[in-house]
C-alpha cells in the first residue's frame, strides 16, 4: 500500500474522480451522493489516500483542523470524515494502517490535541480497533444538508494525539463550531 497525504488544493480532478468511484463502491447506499461529491460537511484541508499497485485509491479519509469547545474546555482537533476502505480491501487491516499513518503525521506536523469523528453504530468497532475511544457526549454542529444547527447523539470517537485520553473533558456538550467532516 502506498500512502499519499495531499493538501486539498493539490488534489487533481482525476484523482478526485477516482476517490468518488472508490467511495461509491464502499458506500452503495450513497452512490448518488458520491457520484458528485468526495466529502460531506466541512471542506477538507487534506486527503490521506491509500493507493494499490495500480495507483488506484483503495482507502481514503479527509481531515481538517479546528478549535472546538467541550463543556468549558477548548481543544484543537483534526476532524476526520469520508473514511472508506474499498470492499475488496476490507478485513485486511488497511484501515488500521491508515489511522496509524494519520496519527504519526499529526504528531509530527500538527498541534492537534485529538483526532475526532462521528460515525454509525455499526462501524464503532472498526474505529476502536484503530485506536479511537468512544466518548459519551452529544455534538452540536452545523448540519451540511439543512444549514441549521443540530445536536448529534450518535457515536463520537476521539484519537489521542498531543494530549492523553485522560485530558479530554468528559462532561458537557461538544461544540464543533461548524460542520462535521
Amino acid at each position: 500500500m502506498n500512502w499519499k497525504l495531499i493538501p486539498e488544493p493539490e488534489l487533481s480532478p482525476s484523482l478526485e474522480a477516482s476517490i468518488r468511484k472508490m467511495l461509491m463502491a464502499s458506500f452503495p447506499d450513497y452512490v448518488e451522493f458520491f457520484s458528485a461529491n468526495s466529502y460531506w460537511g466541512s471542506i477538507p484541508e487534506y486527503r490521506l489516500i491509500g493507493l494499490d499497485g495500480s495507483d488506484q485509491p483503495v482507502a481514503h479519509l479527509e481531515f481538517g483542523y479546528r478549535q472546538i469547545m467541550v463543556g468549558e474546555a477548548s481543544f484543537q482537533i483534526a476532524g476526520i470524515g469520508a473514511v472508506a476502505v474499498h470492499p475488496s480491501y476490507q478485513g485486511k487491516r488497511v484501515g488500521k494502517a491508515m489511522f496509524a499513518y494519520l496519527r504519526k503525521y499529526l504528531l509530527k506536523n500538527s498541534q492537534a490535541d485529538f483526532g475526532f469523528l462521528g460515525c454509525r453504530e455499526e462501524v464503532v468497532k472498526f474505529y476502536t480497533a484503530a485506536g479511537f475511544t468512544r466518548v459519551d457526549q452529544s455534538v452540536y454542529n452545523l448540519d451540511p444538508d439543512s444549514q441549521t444547527w443540530e445536536t448529534y447523539h450518535g457515536p463520537t470517537l476521539i484519537l489521542p494525539v498531543h494530549k492523553a485520553l485522560a485530558q479530554w473533558e468528559t462532561h458537557g456538550l461538544i461544540h464543533l463550531n461548524g460542520m462535521p467532516w
